[in-house]
């Protein structure tokens, strides 16, 4: 089969033992779809890019991207006024918050942080917290940080498997902040009037090969994505977000579940602005398409679709408000309240925070690219701060 995209340099920078297991199961069982090779790049437990004991988020320049909560802790505090306001609306006994994915802790704090001030999520409340973790390194940094707070009391952390075979019924909120772009994608092209997906293969190096889609599966969701594709575009199948939104509405008995990434609804995504897809690889601050590069050592992301989302969410049975833009999301739930007190006496760190904390509601930056999109179980009121139209929202107040 003819190379779809060969790089000279591919396999450079990786992580020579995960670039070694790439190799072997090649070698054993022929090209792997590039969902497999994203899923191996990222979440091998020994080697993937999330296994490292190096945290890659950060403004700092040995970092990899940055997040909302790396920012500003004045996101947190607002993502935790909505959290307070949905386990509100849940009501009852054995209420529980849930962060999936809390990386490096910066909104698991902000979030506990407010809920203690208003008196909830401390074990005597019967609001539990409980953090998602796969890497023992970031647990261990989590509870650290909440621990420096006071604020470790009563939290659990789970594993991704351990939580979504627990089985329970939850009660409560989920939070997912940037979780789903991270997810292992399927990538296709559509030639000559129909699809093909582009597999990984090994010629002294990994390298992108073009062959017959790897399943029923995966076609019959490329042409439910994008049912009038265009010649020699590009797209992602994110089979693996869509099967975990399932799981976890199968545990959410009464609840909301909170979802922050970057995204389109299905107009957008498959545009010809487009036409590429959406698949970057970031290191060190850069975006690339260099996807097969640094292996383990870099992070893959692809813009979710909301569109398809949406439609699983409905199949479960859930409600779905959104997207709306993070931009509204915070001005909504009161991020001009840090702006109140004006003046020159203001100090200079406040005014370096506020500054952060714009970047994240303004146009053009985070508050456009990000969206926010929040789904509830039958019956509950999905008349939320964050999601109110802009005649509804708070009147400014000293924070």
């Amino acid at each position: 089969m003819k190379p779809f995209s060969l790089l000279p340099e591919g396999g450079k920078g990786s992580d020579p033992h995960l670039l070694e297991e790439i190799r072997q199961r090649i070698h054993s069982h022929g090209p792997i779809s590039f969902a497999e090779y994203m899923d191996l790049a990222l979440y091998h437990p020994q080697w993937g890019y999330y296994a490292r004991s190096e945290d890659p988020v950060g403004p700092a320049d040995d970092r990899d991207y940055f997040t909302a909560p790396t920012r500003s802790a004045a996101f947190g505090s607002l993502v935790g006024r909505q959290v307070a306001e949905c386990l509100q609306k849940v009501g009852g006994s054995g209420r529980e918050w849930v962060e999936l994915g809390p990386g490096g802790g910066d909104l698991a704090v902000p979030v506990l942080q407010n809920l203690r001030d208003r008196g909830a999520a401390r074990p005597a409340s019967g609001i539990r917290c409980t953090l998602v973790e796969s890497s023992p390194y970031r647990r261990e940094s989590q509870a650290r940080r909440l621990r420096e707070r006071d604020l470790a009391e009563g939290v659990l952390w789970r594993t991704p498997q351990e939580w979504l075979e627990e089985g329970g019924p939850v009660r409560g909120c989920l939070v997912a902040n940037e979780i789903l772009d991270a997810m292992p994608v399927h990538r296709l092209v559509y030639r000559d009037g129909g699809f093909q997906e582009v597999l990984v293969d090994w010629r002294a190096s990994p390298v992108e090969i073009l062959a017959p889609v790897s399943s029923a599966e995966v076609l019959e969701q490329a042409i439910r994505d994008c049912p009038a594709p265009r010649e020699g575009q590009e797209l992602e199948v994110g089979l693996a977000a869509l099967k975990w939104l399932r799981r976890l509405a199968g545990r959410l008995e009464r609840g909301y579940i909170i979802f922050l990434d970057y995204g389109y609804l299905a107009p957008e995504m498959y545009s010809l602005r487009h036409h590429r897809g959406t698949l970057l690889a970031y290191h060190r601050h850069t975006a690339s398409e260099a996807y097969l590069r640094r292996v383990g050592r870099q992070d893959l992301t692809a813009h979710v679709n909301f569109s398809s989302l949406l439609e699983i969410a409905s199949a479960c049975g859930l409600q779905a408000r959104g997207p709306v833009s993070q931009g509204h999301f915070l001005l909504a739930l009161g991020a001009l309240d840090w702006f109140a007190d004006s003046g020159e006496d203001v100090p200079l760190a406040a005014r370096r925070g506020r500054k952060a904390l714009q970047t994240l509601f303004l146009p053009g930056g985070m508050g456009e690219s990000h969206q926010v999109i929040v789904l509830g179980t039958a019956g509950l009121d999905m008349d939320l701060t964050g999601l109110r139209p802009q005649g509804r929202w708070p009147i400014p107040r000293s924070s």
